[in-house]
């Protein structure tokens, strides 16, 4: 999925006030955690980034986000996450919450079935 696509999706799902820098900056913490919390944790393959450069306005928007298909959904589920948040409107976001972290959580599993722990992993300092 690409940044664009991520943002356009909760757009259409959720119409929101919310600037497009700011789902930009959610965006970028979201793959700066998918980077620190699950990649860094493994040995890398040839898919792995071997850096985190964060995203910003001058990003360009087909820039492709860091979970790929099919657990992608994270994105558009953080950013509604965030957005509820934003908002004040609690129950939604509670709800939103539950949804990012089903999604969060498959991901997550996936990589580390998929991927060995590296052997340093314990010592890693983020």
């Amino acid at each position: 999925m690409t940044l664009e696509k991520a943002i356009f999706q909760v757009d259409e799902l959720k119409p929101n006030q919310v600037s497009r820098a700011q789902k930009i900056e959610w965006l970028s913490h979201l793959d700066r955690r998918v980077f620190k919390e699950v990649f860094s944790a493994h040995e890398p393959d040839a898919q792995t980034p071997s850096a985190f450069t964060p995203y910003n306005q001058d990003t360009p928007p087909d820039t492709e986000l860091l979970a790929l298909p099919p657990y992608d959904d994270i994105y558009p589920a953080f950013l509604s996450m965030q957005i509820d948040l934003t908002n004040l409107e609690y129950d939604k976001y509670n709800n939103s919450l539950l949804l990012f972290t089903s999604a969060w959580g498959q991901f997550a599993r996936a990589y580390h079935r998929e991927h060995r722990f590296r052997q340093d992993a314990r010592t890693l300092k983020f």
